[in-house]
């Protein structure tokens, strides 16, 4: 499994026009091939006039998943080239859809594959690309003397604080990229001569 992947945060756009053609390109974060679908078929029913909506997707932690379709323009100038670009973006769990209003000037192979990527670099350079990283979630608790000394160091571990409960202790949440994780609860060992047990929540994504 991959530790650490990049996609978009959010649903992003941009636009270009070549030879009075439109090349309008939208990009979304999505998590199934399923949802892939519904969204260039929404695509299709929102630009009934025009010529082509081509998409190209990758899914996976991994990025093995791959899916991309010229719907209807000469083979290998839409879909692979946008492809390519998502590829060379490391980018997963992202689709690009490109829709075409004709203008009435055919563009060619080249043109087309130059039309189709351009438009895809537009929406990527209006796009947030975040990085999903393998993290642990550890839970634990602590005396209140100790608290401040960890909100201290939890940057020098890539942590994050997600709960905190005061009681009888404090009941500790964090989030920790999975390479720091030993490393880390060494130092709560260390710093607490053994007394705080750890909970081991597993990992995800963050």
């Amino acid at each position: 499994m991959a530790e650490g992947y990049y996609t978009i945060e959010k649903e992003a756009q941009g636009e270009i026009t070549e030879k009075k053609s439109r090349f309008i390109c939208d990009l979304y974060h999505v998590e199934s091939e399923d949802e892939i679908k519904d969204i260039v078929e929404a695509l299709k029913k929102k630009h009934y006039q025009a010529r082509h909506v081509c998409h190209a997707a990758i899914l996976g932690d991994d990025s093995d998943v791959l899916k991309y379709s010229d719907d209807g323009e000469p083979s290998g100038t839409a879909g692979r080239p946008m492809l390519d670009i998502l590829k060379g973006r490391e980018l997963t769990y992202t689709l690009a859809c490109v829709t075409r209003y004709f203008g009435g000037v055919l563009l060619g192979t080249g043109g087309l594959v130059r039309a189709y990527s351009d438009s895809l670099m537009a929406a990527l350079e209006n796009a947030q690309i975040v990085k999903k990283q393998l993290c642990r979630k550890l839970s634990f608790s602590m005396d209140y003397q100790m608290i401040g000394k960890l909100k201290y160091v939890l940057d020098d571990y890539q942590a994050k604080m997600l709960k905190e409960e005061y009681g009888t202790m404090v009941d500790i949440t964090i989030a920790i990229p999975e390479d720091m994780t030993e490393r880390f609860k060494d130092y709560l060992t260390q710093t607490s001569a053994g007394k705080i047990a750890v909970t081991d929540e597993g990992t995800y994504f963050a």
